[in-house]
């Protein structure tokens, strides 16, 4: 009798976790996946590798799923809006980006606005200089890179004139925004751009200065390497002093010439 009690009892205690393992589980599960989705979203992505000054569209761009908790004010995030994407087709990427890499909203700009203007940093202007392929490396200076910008022009006097040409380093790092027509980085046929114009990135100062020094001398472009941004300070040269020379005034030449007895003093030329 005992025996059958103790069964009887087993029987109810199990059948009793059962009924609520089916009840209490599902519930609990779906709860956790429910939380794991409210914790992603979904933002705009370069679907392959997009070069400075490529045009957006809807093939190059993508949305892919993000965590919360990794989310920037400056990626742009998905709404569900009705043709959402087609917004951003069409515009400028001021920046190069990876394949799956958020794109930020200050790296597109308006196609419309111009091309050039597009890629500009705010506050900063663009400023054409007449150069040859040997005051561009060859060449080899290419839209993007940095250079050193310096001035030749003729001296007279001091050490630094010893062939009667002085330069100096006027402006540092520099970056080219483009070369002739060509504002974007060409492709693996095309390494080497040969253009009659160089249009420099500059500050509104740094822009005076360049165009005062075109108009004064030759200058020459000298191509940073890709890793060095360092601006170093630019020794003063020291004043150079002309020599003061004295005009003096030269004496005419005279000579006396005797008429029928009469002197008179006679300028030469």
């Amino acid at each position: 009798m005992l025996r059958s009690l103790i069964l009887v009892i087993a029987l109810v205690c199990g059948g009793s976790a059962a009924v609520l393992v089916k009840t209490i589980a599902p519930a609990g599960l779906s709860t956790a996946k429910s939380d794991g989705a409210d914790q992603l979203v979904e933002v705009l992505v370069a679907a392959s590798e997009l070069t400075e000054g490529t045009e957006t569209g809807t093939a190059s761009l993508t949305w892919i799923k993000w965590p919360k908790e990794a989310l920037s004010d400056s990626y742009l995030v998905r709404s569900g809006a009705k043709d959402e994407m087609a917004q951003y087709a069409g515009m400028i990427l001021r920046h190069t980006y990876g394949a799956g890499q958020p794109i930020r909203k200050e790296s597109l700009s308006d196609s419309r606005e111009g091309y050039l203007s597009a890629l500009l940093t705010t506050g900063m202007r663009a400023v054409a200089i007449e150069v040859s392929a040997a005051q561009t490396a060859g060449g080899f200076i290419l839209p993007n890179n940095r250079v050193d910008i310096l001035l030749t022009t003729e001296c007279n006097f001091g050490i630094a004139c010893k062939h009667s040409m002085t330069t100096e380093t006027i402006l540092q790092n520099v970056r080219v925004l483009a070369i002739d027509q060509s504002g974007s980085q060409p492709n693996a046929d095309s390494t080497v751009i040969i253009g009659k114009t160089a249009t420099l990135e500059l500050t509104p100062d740094d822009a005076e200065t360049i165009v005062a020094a075109e108009a004064s001398g030759s200058i020459s472009l000298l191509l940073r390497s890709v890793d060095d941004n360092e601006v170093k300070e630019v020794a003063q040269a020291e004043p150079v002093y002309e020599p003061t020379v004295e005009m003096v005034e030269e004496q005419p030449r005279t000579v006396k010439v005797n008429r029928g007895g009469i002197s008179e003093i006679v300028v030469l030329n």
